[in-house]
């Protein structure tokens, strides 16, 4: 790592200089332009601020100030006349020309924060989309342009004289992403012709029982994708566990994705632009995720101008912040916070319900108790943007999460009445830089340096046995990546690539009474080398993705070779065929080694793969599908068959006669997905169907195979959406059968004081059911204060969902059922006021 981290120094600031270098042969804000002239002549500027507003020009190069004023005006809409003691008066020039348009996306709706460029300025639309500017004359030239959708160009001739000009921008077909799906189940919602589905947040809909959008919470509403414990730190795509999802956010890996301990997303959803999920045929620059990959982004575009909201919902408050630095820079910040310390809502009281049922958090008896629990949650984001010319981009990122959680312990020694606190912190840090340079039309590069933290520790204390446990789980990840792509043709491009990526894992365990202490620590390198190349041969109507990844896995000296594979083909108008496939490796998985670690309330702790223990998790998926979109109606079907080999029995987290044992094996999932959505002019509803059949194999255990533990054989969603002005009303239905459990023998539930269980995972908890509605208003304040409110109610009917249910033994010494219920009837309401 030393000598990289040299490198990627040297890297850093050799395109820092270059960056800063290139700054000076671009447009400038006339007052900087005036300052730098009034400091290079020795004179003054008089005007109106607000004439200078998003007038920009370069700076004229001239031998005298004379000189350097013919040039300025004849670059500027103004006049420029010399005094007597070297005060320049500065006047706008007669019969100007004034246009206004007013901006909408591809669905009609007011496109805020758009780019006007003229000869002479720079303005942005406004929130009803409207942007006003000035011209010399009418055969000049006007650039409409917005990041991701495809730039207009027209003239002031072209623009009506008596009102102002409509246009709607429509997002850019980029060919490495064409889009074959919009409006895919929501409006916002995309499916790209690999296969992956992209999230819009800043065109999204409304979705059942959701207010705001939770970047984790949403991405369930698609088929294949659910959590069957109801948290968003579990996400199982096509029946996969979470930590088998690749978590991307701008490029670098999340090992903590919640808040609550998983009942609401990390990620602050006003800084995140889009989100894009893939299932299958992930393109070859991925490594990791054999089960999916779900990549969130934020907004790249540089801000001419501040905004910023804030807002407050029943659980937490947040604040964000968009400041122009120049022209050509902008910081974005935000926060969030948890304020559950001054009032309790029955949102927050639910919440900590569901979270911690069944740890000791809320553990009570006869002998001990708890008792003063404090929690909060919190996080902060950071991304600084620069853009100093049309072919340099430069981002920086911080992300700061945490939850943080203290109670009291209670019990009674010798008549006396004693407390300690127990402690659980769970805290996630990341950053990194990224740096995108289009050398020429046809060709470009990227690089990226990223770090990622992650620490969970725990202070649990037992007080009858006079014990305190100590644990920790901390994760140092740090890599590089550089990309390049040429297009060698209008319908080719090839992609090529190498990334190197360190982790380290270390876990700790310390026992005061009898003093015990165990720490593991593990490294593994990995250099990847990746291509890709993208045809779309002309009348083929087909566009072919394939690529191969190598990855050198340097503890076990093993290179890993990963083809991938994606195919659209259209046919007959309105069809579409999908065909995806990849093999995929990953080494990084969490394990469960005791229920009740880290107080039982994130008891999943990250590990590395180790020969002859924890195995190279490898994938395999195949699928094909397809797809029929006319005239509102969006009909797709895809079946799909998905093996992952190396899984352990501890990443399971099995709660039977296999708690204990240590072996390894796979899994297989067959299955199919099916959407179908119909759009109106005011509504918009869909159906979805997921079936999966999903089986263990370990050739160690008898049986060998049974079900999957989240092995959900049906999942059906209904949901509708109606439109009326501003408001927005949505509903939905959910229902999915039950997930697998082991019951116990009848009658002879306790053998030799062990529980005696019957054949794994033979039985199902009931069926699940839950409806949601949700409505929000939006509407303005002032003329430049807008506002949004919205209330929700998740599980409307209050039905008591039973989410998991296992067997224990109690201090009697008799066997017990433990439940764990999902949310119960939850309401919340938000606020929001933005600028």
């Amino acid at each position: 790592m030393t000598k990289i981290g040299k490198f990627t120094f040297l890297f850093i600031l050799l395109n820092f200089n270059f960056l800063w270098g290139q700054s000076g042969n671009n447009k400038q804000s006339l007052q900087e332009v005036f300052t730098y002239l009034e400091s290079t002549y020795q004179c003054t500027f008089t005007y109106k601020d607000i004439d200078l507003r998003y007038h920009y020009t370069t700076p004229p190069q001239a031998s005298d100030l004379e000189s350097t004023l013919e040039v300025l005006s004849k670059a500027t809409l103004f006049n420029f006349t010399l005094l007597a003691d070297r005060t320049i008066a500065v006047s706008k020039k007669q019969n100007l020309i004034g246009r206004c348009v007013y901006i909408t996306s591809e669905f009609g709706i007011p496109f805020k924060d758009v780019a006007v460029v003229t000869p002479y300025q720079q303005v942005v639309t406004d929130n009803e989309g409207r942007a006003d500017f000035e011209l010399a004359n009418s055969s000049e030239t006007i650039t409409i342009q917005y990041t991701g959708y495809q730039a207009l160009t027209t003239t002031a001739e072209n623009l009506t004289t008596n009102d102002c000009s409509s246009f709607s921008l429509l997002r850019k077909v980029e060919f490495l992403n064409t889009v074959t799906l919009v409006n895919y189940l929501a409006k916002g919602i995309t499916k790209n012709v690999n296969g992956s589905l992209n999230v819009n947040y800043e065109e999204f809909d409304i979705l059942p029982g959701l207010i705001e959008p939770d970047v984790l919470q949403t991405i369930q509403a698609l088929p294949g994708i659910q959590s069957v414990n109801e948290t968003v730190s579990f996400i199982n795509i096509r029946g996969g566990t979470n930590d088998q999802n690749l978590i991307l956010w701008d490029g670098i890996k999340m090992y903590q994705s919640g808040h609550f301990f998983g009942l609401i997303s990390a990620f602050n959803p006003f800084l995140t632009s889009e989100v894009n999920i893939i299932k299958n045929g992930s393109s070859s620059e991925y490594g990791d995720g054999v089960s999916g990959i779900i990549s969130m982004q934020g907004d790249d575009a540089v801000n001419t101008e501040i905004k910023g909201g804030w807002g407050i919902n029943a659980i937490s408050t947040d604040a964000f912040v968009d400041i122009p630095l120049s022209a050509k820079a902008s910081l974005q910040l935000a926060g969030r916070k948890s304020f559950n310390n001054l009032v309790e809502t029955p949102t927050y009281t639910e919440y900590f319900d569901k979270a911690f049922q069944n740890t000791e958090v809320v553990s009570n008896s006869a002998a001990q108790s708890s008792s003063n629990d404090d929690f909060t949650f919190y996080d902060t984001h950071l991304r600084f943007v620069y853009q100093p010319s049309d072919k340099d981009f430069l981002r920086a990122n911080f992300l700061l999460l945490g939850n943080q959680l203290d109670f009291l312990e209670n019990a009674e020694v010798d008549n006396e009445l004693q407390s300690r606190q127990s402690e659980l912190t769970q805290e996630n840090i990341s950053g990194g830089l990224f740096y995108r340079r289009n050398w020429s039309e046809l060709f470009s590069t990227d690089f990226q340096l990223y770090g990622s933290t992650y620490a969970l520790s725990a202070t649990n204390f037992d007080i009858l046995n006079n014990q305190r446990l100590l644990q920790n789980n901390d994760v140092l990840e740090a890599g590089i990546k550089a990309r390049a792509f040429y297009q060698m043709s209008s319908n080719s491009v090839i992609m090529a690539g190498y990334q190197f990526n360190e982790t380290g894992i270390t876990n700790f365990e310390q026992i005061n009474n009898p003093f015990f202490e165990r720490t593991d620590k593990q490294v593994l390198r990995t250099n990847s080398i990746f291509t890709e190349a993208t045809f779309s041969p002309t009348n083929w109507n087909t566009t072919l993705i394939g690529g191969v990844r190598f990855n050198h896995i340097s503890k076990f000296n093993e290179v890993l070779i990963e083809p991938r594979l994606s195919i659209n083909y259209r046919f007959l108008k309105y069809f579409s065929l999908d065909i995806a496939g990849e093999l995929k490796s990953q080494t990084t998985s969490q394990i469960i080694d005791l229920q009740n670690d880290f107080l039982g309330v994130e008891n999943r702790r990250w590990v590395l793969s180790r020969e002859n223990e924890i195995p190279i998790l490898k994938g395999q998926q195949l699928s094909a599908g397809i797809n029929y979109s006319r005239s509102g109606w969006l009909v797709n079907a895809e079946p799909y068959i998905k093996h992952i080999k190396g899984i352990t029995t501890q990443s399971q987290g099995f709660q039977n006669q296999l708690e204990n044992v240590r072996t390894h094996g796979s899994y297989t999932v067959r299955g199919v997905d099916l959407l179908i959505n119909k759009r109106f002019k005011k509504v918009n509803t869909w159906f979805s169907y997921s079936y999966a059949e999903n089986d263990y194999t370990f050739e160690s255990l008898t049986p060998s195979s049974f079900p999957n533990n989240i092995d959900i054989r049906h999942a059906v969603t209904y949901g509708i959406n109606y439109y009326v002005n501003d408001f927005k009303l949505s509903g939905g239905f959910n229902w999915h059968s039950g997930k697998p459990i082991t019951r116990l023998i009848q009658e002879n539930q306790i053998v030799d004081g062990q529980l005696n269980f019957d054949l794994p995972n033979a039985s199902n908890i009931d069926d699940y059911i839950r409806v949601d509605i949700s409505g929000t208003y939006s509407f303005q304040l002032t003329e430049k204060l807008n506002a949004f409110a919205g209330i929700s109610f998740w599980n409307l009917l209050d039905t008591r969902n039973e989410l998991n249910s296992f067997y224990r033994i109690n201090n009697d010494g008799e066997h017990e059922k433990v439940t764990e219920n999902s949310l119960a009837f939850t309401p919340n309401a938000t606020f929001r006021i933005s600028f």
